[in-house]
């Protein structure tokens, strides 16, 4: 084999593992993604509090920069159930376009869990009136692998901002 083809072949041997990386991290982009539109299209905005059931750790925690602390699924399902999806009102939640990013987490090569960022919009929602954009926020989600299930375990919700009426107009 010449030296220009045996170089060759150990610059396409020594790129594989970049591109299966990358396929693999879209891979998981792309589940991660599914996995926060589960939570807020329908768990959260569509108040599917089965399904937010379903996706939160027993020992789920959520730490939230105005509200305080929440601890166990039990506790958060019930604090959606009264303050989100109320008969009066409803509030609902809009990813920032390009806002989320995910960072796995590995335990000697073996994917356990993940770390979710982004931000999003809050609006509410009150019957026969258009939805009022109402705040900003920035949230950051561990996800962990419970047998084959993605589960939130803890998740953080800061940097509060009101969004002024006039301004989001």
């Amino acid at each position: 084999m010449s030296v220009l083809k045996a170089g060759l072949c150990l610059i396409l041997l020594s790129t594989a593992p970049v591109w299966a990386e990358d396929a693999a991290d879209t891979s998981l982009d792309a589940r991660f993604a599914q996995l926060d539109r589960q939570v807020f299209e329908l768990g959260y905005n569509g108040c599917d509090l089965e399904l937010m059931a379903t996706l939160t750790s027993e020992d789920f925690e959520f730490y939230h920069d105005v509200g305080g602390i929440t601890l166990g699924r039990a506790a958060f399902i019930d604090s959606l159930d009264r303050n989100i999806c109320g008969p009066d009102y409803h509030v609902t939640r809009t990813l920032v376009d390009g806002s989320l990013v995910l960072h796995p987490l590995y335990d000697n090569g073996v994917l356990y869990g993940a770390v979710q960022t982004g931000e999003h919009l809050f609006s509410i929602v009150r019957p026969g009136e258009a939805p009022q954009l109402t705040g900003r926020a920035g949230f950051t989600t561990l996800w962990r692998l419970e047998g084959d299930a993605w589960r939130m375990s803890r998740v953080l919700s800061y940097d509060h901002q009101p969004i002024e009426a006039e301004a989001a107009e």
